[in-house]
């Protein structure tokens, strides 16, 4: 317990600066930055202060499937406040995240973010949310690529839970390729309800595109299946 006070204590402190000094450099940059690539820069900057601070590696696996100057829409599992930060630093994309709109009110990230062009959709007005999702898809271009963590929040106990709809409709409306990605061993260092970070590595495993051409609306159900499936093979806890 007391070496559990002086770590979370460590952890506050450490979120607490980068995100007042990172989050400041974005507010004041992006008008800037009409693309959000100069942003996205400090957002970079950010997650690697906070992983080195707490002895955290970033290994990834797959990245040759990627091209830098392509835009995709991501789809990953998520068991970890970690998840951001690992791919953050995993992926060579500029990413704008998706995610609810209470984030948006955090102070100093939330409107870090926002400058940085992340995309808050409120959950309990789906019409508001595809319509913001679909103002966002002219901005997916030269690598620019959207980022859904697919369960929607994170999972208990680590586990793959079900999957929400909005990543795969993106991906057929933009008529993007998804790129399923697995993150393993984030929930071991930092669960969910947990304040204590553990040091060690997160493993972000990138799998080969999934293009969306061959797909209809009426089939999304298949599509989102077959990148919840591309995913899961690589996770070692048992799905549900």
């Amino acid at each position: 317990m007391l070496k559990t006070i002086p770590m979370v204590a460590w952890t506050v402190i450490v979120i607490t600066v980068d995100t007042l000094v990172m989050g400041g450099a974005v507010i004041l940059l992006a008008p800037f930055s009409k693309t959000g690539r100069l942003t996205f820069f400090f957002c970079r900057a950010w997650a690697w202060i906070l992983l080195k601070a707490h002895f955290i590696k970033v290994q990834v696996d797959g990245r040759e499937h990627l091209q830098a100057n392509r835009s995709y829409v991501f789809m990953s599992n998520h068991a970890s406040h970690l998840d951001p930060p690992a791919v953050v630093l995993g992926l060579p994309h500029t990413l704008r995240f998706v995610g609810k709109r209470s984030l948006s009110r955090i102070p100093v990230f939330g409107l870090a973010a926002r400058m940085a062009k992340m995309i808050f959709i409120d959950r309990d007005n789906s019409a508001g949310s595809l319509e913001t999702l679909n103002r966002s898809i002219a901005e997916l271009k030269e690598g620019i690529s959207a980022y859904f963590f697919a369960e929607g929040t994170r999972s208990e106990d680590g586990s793959l839970k079900a999957f929400k709809k909005g990543g795969v409709m993106l991906a057929l409306k933009a008529r993007l390729p998804i790129v399923p990605i697995a993150i393993t061993n984030s929930h071991n260092l930092l669960a969910k309800h947990k304040l204590r970070i553990t040091p060690g590595t997160i493993r972000v495993i990138i799998s080969p595109p999934m293009e969306t051409t061959g797909y209809t609306e009426e089939k999304k159900d298949d599509l989102l299946e077959a990148v919840r499936s591309a995913i899961s093979r690589h996770l070692p806890q048992a799905t549900a």
